[in-house]
């Protein structure tokens, strides 16, 4: 059964419709026990950027297709579709083998062809899916314009609950959400919250795709800085409460209620349905886990399942690194880095009006993979958690330039 989506401004999602959205739309039709339902296929998330050489992430898309079609790759979000559509074709055929790719050039310029019956059919032969990156917003447009499905929309979500693998990158990440965020930048998302309209300062919030109904998704998350987002959707949105933070070249391998994080990076977990609210945008004890590749996330309680084979990070003597803009590109990575391999438990950064601290939880713990080989500078495989985090007003000023 497809979730009933609609694509409304943010402030009237927050209002009225995220609650029903997550329900599903023949909730009055009876409904089949999961022995006679197949398992929705596999979702594989992808925060962007991705690597050609990132094995792990096109294995996982791979071994997880349903039938022997082609796995198709869709170009909507792309400002180039065909030409990212091409390119991603190359890389999987460069895998999997001349044939194993098909590209369906649904875009901005074709949108007539999700209403065309033979592109519905093309959909419906394809093993998996893959998404390129772009504009998410692009990917809803195309499907799901003013919120009405489509034909080609129908066949995508019967083709992957029958089975079919589907997974995107970037855009193609971002669109699978029931609540999507469409834009916004970090700094400004925390002053003002959540826009009113696209052309507000602040962040927007729509209906996305509605194939990964859990928390809301974020992607090129530490590469751009965008815990700022993270914790004001987490906050705002309270019927959710949890926002999922991809980072680049990594991905988020999603099979009934668990999550394993694979690539070269990490998911941070941003979870605020704990958390004292001072106000829509703001409150204390926010609860933020970095779960590091080979780390499982249990959708359910959103706890992270640490990889065994992990060791401690080491704790050395010495002030963390300064870091001026937690909000800067890896500057949250360098923070939470700081604080667990160095004695310092808490770091507090005001600007603009606003505090942040993140601080060490109870039984906090840090683990790796290996010392070297990780992003800008952290171990390979780094885990960290559970760090408290405080969003609130601050008297303090803005630091000069």
């Amino acid at each position: 059964m497809k979730p009933n989506i609609r694509i409304v401004p943010s402030a009237i999602l927050l209002a009225s419709t995220i609650t029903a959205a997550c329900a599903p739309s023949d909730a009055g039709e009876s409904v089949t026990t999961d022995a006679e339902t197949p398992a929705p296929g596999r979702l594989v998330i992808i925060g962007g950027a991705l690597d050609a050489e990132n094995a792990a992430v096109y294995e996982a898309v791979l071994e997880a297709r349903d039938g022997d079609g082609p796995v198709c790759v869709i170009p909507t979000a792309g400002g180039d579709p065909v030409g990212s559509m091409e390119t991603m074709v190359g890389r999987i055929e460069g895998y999997a083998g001349q044939g194993t790719a098909l590209g369906i050039p649904i875009s901005t310029d074709t949108p007539e062809l999700v209403y065309d019956s033979a592109t519905a059919a093309q959909i419906t032969a394809c093993s998996g899916f893959y998404f390129t990156g772009g504009s998410q917003s692009r990917i809803v447009q195309v499907f799901l314009p003013q919120g009405e499905e489509t034909p080609a929309y129908e066949a995508l979500w019967d083709r992957w609950q029958s089975g079919a693998v589907l997974a995107g990158s970037s855009a193609g990440a971002a669109m699978m959400s029931q609540v999507m965020i469409s834009g916004g930048n970090p700094a400004e998302t925390v002053m003002h919250g959540l826009a009113e309209g696209e052309d507000d300062e602040g962040m927007t919030i729509t209906g996305g795709m509605g194939f990964f109904t859990a928390s809301i998704l974020d992607q090129h998350f530490l590469a751009r800085g965008r815990i700022g987002r993270s914790l004001v959707a987490a906050l705002a949105i309270d019927s959710l409460g949890v926002s999922l933070g991809i980072d680049e070249n990594t991905a988020m391998v999603v099979e009934g209620d668990s999550a394993l994080v694979i690539g070269e990076s990490g998911v941070v977990v941003v979870d605020a349905r704990g958390a004292e609210r001072q106000s829509r945008i703001r409150g204390t004890g926010i609860r933020v886990t970095l779960a590091g590749a080979g780390d499982v996330v249990e959708l359910g309680t959103f706890g992270v399942r640490r990889d065994e084979s992990k060791d401690p990070v080491p704790v050395a003597d010495g002030p963390a690194p300064e870091v001026e803009d937690p909000l800067a590109r890896w500057a949250f990575l360098r923070v939470l880095h700081g604080l667990a391999s160095t004695p310092a438990t808490h770091a507090t950064f005001s600007a603009g009006g606003v505090e942040l601290t993140i601080a060490e939880g109870e039984g906090f713990g840090a683990w790796m993979h290996a010392a070297d080989g990780g992003v800008e500078g952290a171990p390979r495989g780094f885990s960290a958690g559970t760090f408290l985090v405080d969003l609130t007003e601050s008297d303090m000023q803005a630091p000069a330039g």
